[in-house]
């Protein structure tokens, strides 16, 4: 486990492929708060201003992210028990080269430096990436993340984001009627891993490609989706 960015408030950690049944065994990239222990920042609402800005269901109100490896990781971190990765040092390139990432399995991954982004996704198999503040950051920088990531979003603002040339990934309390959200979750509808899939990588693939690849919708999930609904059903 590796320490690859930090900031004055933020510090993102890169930890080895993953036991995850949803994602399969991806390399995981978490962003947490330096400074707060992350149950107290969800508990006061600090998330939200910070790496998990942009987010409804920060702050306890319906994060699919259990609170458990968020705890031992800051734990160790503030024990300086990681040690740092250069970017483009050998050792940066060995841990990445040739390996599935999953860019924020905590936090909003568009808090790391877009060249680091880039330089992962170079060196990287496939990636997986989400952020959810691409609707209060300028329009040329969500974007750019977009390349790489798609725009979180709730049903009420996909169109926003899809006319920023976004790809989206929405999550949803029952099936949605709009065809604009995309298709359903492939690990929910034919039971693959991220890790096979692949889709959940922005828009630079898109490019390439004589036809672009769908947006996605996920039904809400996780240990909070009795919060994560009622939050949907406000908005």
């Amino acid at each position: 486990m590796y320490i690859i960015h930090e900031t004055a408030d933020t510090v993102a950690i890169a930890t080895p492929a993953s036991n995850n049944a949803k994602t399969g065994p991806m390399l995981q990239i978490w962003i947490m708060s330096r400074n707060v222990h992350p149950v107290e920042s969800r508990r006061t609402g600090h998330d939200s201003t910070l790496q998990c800005a942009g987010c409804p269901y920060a702050s306890n109100k319906g994060c699919y992210v259990s609170p458990l490896p968020l705890m031992a990781l800051w734990r160790a971190y503030k024990a300086g028990s990681y040690s740092h990765l250069q970017i483009g040092s050998a050792e940066w390139d060995s841990f990445f080269l040739g390996e599935a990432v999953r860019f924020g399995a905590y936090g909003n991954p568009s808090i790391l430096p877009l060249e680091m982004i880039e330089n992962i996704a170079s060196l990287s198999v496939s990636h997986t990436g989400y952020f959810h503040d691409w609707n209060i950051m300028p329009v040329s920088l969500a974007k750019a993340y977009g390349k790489y990531f798609m725009a979180s979003c709730e049903p009420h603002n996909v169109s926003y984001a899809q006319n920023l040339g976004l790809r989206t990934f929405t999550v949803v309390s029952e099936v949605p009627t709009d065809k604009a959200l995309g298709i359903e979750c492939l690990s929910d509808t034919k039971g693959l891993q991220c890790i096979d899939c692949g889709l959940c990588d922005g828009t630079k693939r898109s490019a390439t490609r004589s036809r672009s690849l769908p947006s996605v919708w996920i039904k809400a999930h996780g240990y909070q989706t009795e919060k994560a609904v009622l939050n949907l059903s406000l908005n």
